[in-house]
């Protein structure tokens, strides 16, 4: 089910970066916040149930999350970097540092400090969307740590949890503090931890989290709080994912083709944009219709379809061994 519940994210983003919303709300965003639990969710599976038994677990699971984001994506940077070069399309810039940024990753979640342009051009972000995947990789190096340790565990959500409020009210920046920093949502991704191991503890950290967003929203909507930026779309990614993930993971119902489309979400979330230069450069008209939806997403299942088959299937095989 939960291959189902990733193509339907991704294509929320995919959505979003078209410019489509929903009633005002970015659906993008919402998707992005309930990626961050299932993220939680499924690392915190790998880390306990797959990696418990080895002595160098750490490395073993670090060396699973660098399998799992790195070859695909460098199969996305290298064909749009081939696209660019044969095309100039938006004048691409090549520096060195832009080169590590893209190659790093976790550099471009500080796109705002670097150049805040990535999302609508091609200048040296390659993968737009990467910076929500770069907050990922920090997360993923810093959960076995909150999962060995309860305390530094507890003082960590709590901690993020006040900072995501109050980024919120606009007491510092929504936007970076309150969806894109690390500092800010990692108590999201423990969410999703918790409902993996789902202990006493688990469940009522689940519930406060769950009920104080509850309030909030009529705080906000009293004090006219809700920020130009996502407040609204994180409040309810985390209302939606937090049962919708706890429901997926009691659920033993397997559907067909879940592994493919699982597998196929990544490689659409990271294609989409390259797909939309694409259409652009051969003068394919940008205007949000249905038609271009269409176009946009099955230009992006073909180079998901190739990504996978190429790169993803030979790297699975890597990363059983070393399971």
């Amino acid at each position: 089910m939960f291959g189902y519940l990733r193509f339907l994210l991704a294509f929320l983003v995919l959505l979003s970066h078209i410019g489509v919303k929903f009633y005002t709300l970015n659906p993008g965003v919402i998707a992005v916040v309930i990626f961050y639990i299932l993220a939680g969710y499924v690392v915190s599976r790998i880390y306990i149930d797959i990696f418990a038994h080895k002595k160098n677990k750490l490395f073993s699971f670090y060396k699973d999350r660098f399998l799992r984001i790195f070859p695909l994506y460098i199969y996305v940077v290298v064909i749009t970097t081939i696209f660019l070069l044969s095309t100039s399309f938006s004048n691409p810039s090549f520096t060195v540092t832009n080169v590590i940024n893209n190659l790093t990753i976790i550099p471009l979640n500080y796109f705002m400090y670097i150049d805040s342009t990535i999302l609508s051009k091609p200048s040296w972000c390659l993968v737009p969307p990467a910076w929500s995947l770069a907050t990922e990789i920090q997360a993923y190096i810093l959960l076995p740590f909150a999962l060995m340790y309860k305390r530094a565990r507890i003082t960590l959500a709590l901690l993020s949890f006040v900072i995501f409020i109050v980024a919120n009210f606009s007491i510092i920046n929504p936007d970076y503090f309150g969806y894109r920093f690390l500092v800010g949502v990692f108590f999201i991704f423990l969410l999703g931890s918790a409902i993996h191991s789902y202990t006493k503890f688990d469940r009522y950290f689940i519930l406060f989290i769950w009920i104080s967003i509850l309030v909030f929203i009529p705080i906000f909507t009293y004090t006219d709080s809700f920020s130009p930026t996502y407040t609204k779309e994180t409040f309810i990614g985390i209302l939606l994912g937090v049962p919708l993930v706890l429901i997926l993971s009691k659920t033993k119902i397997n559907l067909p083709f879940n592994s493919t489309l699982g597998s196929l979400s990544y490689a659409l979330f990271l294609t989409h944009f390259l797909a939309m230069w694409l259409l652009q450069y051969i003068g394919i008209s940008t205007t949000i219709t249905l038609l271009y939806i269409t176009q946009v997403t099955l230009l992006s299942l073909v180079l998901s379809v190739f990504g996978v088959q190429t790169v993803e299937k030979s790297i699975t095989r890597i990363r059983i061994l070393n399971k």
